[in-house]
């Protein structure tokens, strides 16, 4: 599932992590992170947005919301999550961020479902 190149086409790669029962050190969205990046090859540039103890069911999550506009913005190219309940708990909620996503052309890179696949 590696990142290359020209994936990248000069846009960022986003890794989005977020945990509801993140300790104050952050370890949980720390470590989703890691094994995110690395999947990433270089040259490609990645971006973190991050929502330690933050439930999936809000919408208006700071990280959640960054990414949101930049994929508005079409600077993503895709986004890797760990698992589709890390960018929302709700059916409804997850439902919308997906479709603004592809509707902005962004990929959605699911690790433990690539992993299961392989």
């Amino acid at each position: 599932m590696g990142i290359q190149g020209a994936e990248g086409d000069g846009k960022l790669v986003a890794i989005y992590a977020r945990s509801a029962a993140d300790d104050e050190a952050g370890t949980a969205c720390r470590d989703q992170v890691r094994r995110a990046r690395g999947l990433i090859k270089p040259p490609v540039r990645a971006a973190v947005y991050a929502d330690p103890g933050r439930s999936g069911l809000d919408a208006y999550r700071p990280g959640l919301l960054r990414l949101r506009a930049d994929a508005r913005r079409r600077s993503l190219c895709c986004v890797i999550v760990r698992d589709l309940p890390r960018l929302a708990r709700s059916a409804t909620l997850l439902e919308s961020i997906l479709r603004e996503l592809r509707e902005a052309g962004v990929d959605i890179r699911v690790i433990d479902e690539e992993r299961r696949n392989e």
